[in-house]
């Protein structure tokens, strides 16, 4: 009787474990999916919101974004290094926009108020590859 006693206590934790781990899954996977229902913020659960650029060591991130007509943009540098946002290609600019030196930390923003298509770079690191693009599309009223 002892042993039907164990096993039964044994198989009694195991089911316990197991649907706390699913518990566990499923509550992790509906905060990571959950962006606040869309939009251009990113609704207060730590997800980067989609009109955010990040800096990271010689790269933005995203490298391309798509926003709505008179979305603010905000680029924030995550990294130890200055970096600069300033419209134009090939390291020459177009006078649109230009953040001057940011330092780590600092951000820069900027509304764009008609459709087409931004690109942009950093000034120290444009050789190597640091650009990016901001694609604004007309607002369909969600």
């Amino acid at each position: 009787m002892k042993t039907i006693k164990t096993s039964s206590f044994l198989f009694i934790i195991l089911c316990s474990a197991i649907s706390l781990s699913l518990i566990g899954c499923g509550g992790s996977t509906s905060a990571t999916d959950d962006d606040g229902g869309g939009g251009n913020n990113g609704g207060g659960t730590g997800e980067p919101s989609a009109n955010a650029v990040g800096m990271e060591s010689q790269s933005f991130t995203p490298a391309e974004i798509e926003v709505e007509v008179g979305t603010t943009v905000t680029w924030t540098n995550g990294s130890s290094v200055t970096h600069t946002v300033t419209s134009g290609t090939n390291g020459q600019s177009d006078g649109m926009f230009d953040s001057g030196e940011l330092s780590p930390g600092e951000t820069f923003t900027y509304t764009f108020t008609e459709v087409g298509s931004y690109p942009y770079f950093c000034i120290p690191h444009v050789n190597l590859g640091m650009t990016g693009t901001v694609n604004v599309v007309e607002s369909y009223g969600y």
